[in-house]
């Protein structure tokens, strides 16, 4: 079973209307009609249905439904409280968030406290004043104590991402597997030639980049590529982009240099294209390059360098969902990035 698969088993993806559908052997429009206009549909047609939604856990019943109604038209979005490489990604999902929002009807409103208490002291103001329904939390650190006082306060939100307990915590997060994408990155490398690796990265305190590097050793060990996984191919590097090319340059004049390069972010991704540039080589032809995330740093003219892509339209939808149809148990959902194949990666 691929870390994929692994993932999606310990893992929730909250039912929709088609899969109840699906599941009852009807149209879509019939479920519809059992939720709202339950009079005109056939008593053994509507049997199945309801069983269909019992046994997913579907949660969009009249009474759900009036219950949203009766919300509050803000979901609040507390802001990072300080400003990473990362947000060019984020910069693209709050505006995934800001529309998934509207399509339910809400309006966003962003949290710009810089401290972790502020932020906490904003949500019950918000909340306890009525003037939003629930909040998303994001730029999850391992022992993040915002998802714990916030459950403790019984107060709405979801996570996007993990803390260390992953699964073991009482509250929704929704999250990319960033450990598939990046062996999505590596098995990709594989198959266009390579076997001589290197990883190059670092995201101190956070879960989401310990899950990078071991997708990384994960498919490396997988495909018996074992020189790829010694210290010496593993380089521990800031996000930013001078540590990147730094970094790619001490690999490539190395004694034995690799001939792709799995980068832990876009942003060291670039940083090793222009390393590769400066010792005179071509991106792709000689040295393959992968980052993570696909920001517009991608993009270099003619090169354009092979990226991860999380869902962050999909996680968008499920964060705002879990807020407005809460579930009477916690909603865990892990989702399958994609990899977006650049020059890059082409020989």
């Amino acid at each position: 079973m691929n870390a994929g698969s692994q993932a999606k088993d310990k893992s929730i993806r909250r039912a929709s209307m088609s899969d109840v559908a699906e599941r009852a052997g009807v149209s879509v429009m019939t479920v519809s009609n059992v939720i709202n206009r339950p009079d005109i549909v056939a008593d053994q047609t509507r049997d199945k249905v309801l069983a269909s939604m019992r046994a997913l856990s579907y949660r969009n019943n009249l009474v759900a439904r009036s219950l949203r109604l009766a919300q509050p038209r803000q979901i609040g979005y507390i802001l990072p409280s300080e400003d990473t490489a990362g947000n060019l990604y984020m910069d693209k999902f709050l505006h995934e968030l800001a529309s998934a929002c509207q399509a339910e009807g809400r309006n966003l409103t962003l949290i710009a406290e810089p401290t972790h208490e502020a932020q906490l002291k904003a949500c019950q103001d918000l909340f306890y004043g009525q003037s939003a329904a629930g909040f998303v939390i994001a730029n999850i650190k391992p022992q993040d104590q915002r998802p714990v006082l916030l459950t403790e306060y019984g107060i709405p939100f979801a996570a996007y991402g993990q803390t260390a307990a992953g699964n073991e915590v009482p509250w929704n997060w929704v999250d990319a597997d960033s450990a598939q994408g990046v062996e999505l990155a590596v098995e990709h490398l594989i198959e266009i030639g390579h076997t001589e690796l290197a990883f190059v990265g670092h995201l101190p305190d956070t879960v989401e980049g310990d899950a990078r590097l071991r997708g990384y050793l994960a498919a490396c060990r997988r495909r018996g590529l074992e020189h790829s996984i010694q210290p010496s191919r593993v380089v521990s590097a800031p996000n930013d982009l001078e540590d990147g090319l730094n970094a790619t340059l001490t690999l490539l004049r190395s004694p034995h240099p690799p001939t792709a390069i799995v980068c832990l972010s876009d942003l060291l991704a670039a940083g090793a294209l222009l390393a590769v540039r400066d010792l005179g080589m071509q991106p792709g032809a000689q040295i393959g390059i992968t980052g993570f995330d696909d920001t517009p740093l991608t993009s270099f003219g003619s090169v354009r360098i092979t990226s991860v892509k999380q869902p962050s339209r999909e996680i968008a939808r499920e964060l705002v969902r879990s807020i407005l149809e809460p579930s009477d148990s916690p909603q865990h959902v892990l989702l399958e990035p994609e990899l977006s194949i650049g020059s890059s990666t082409q020989r």
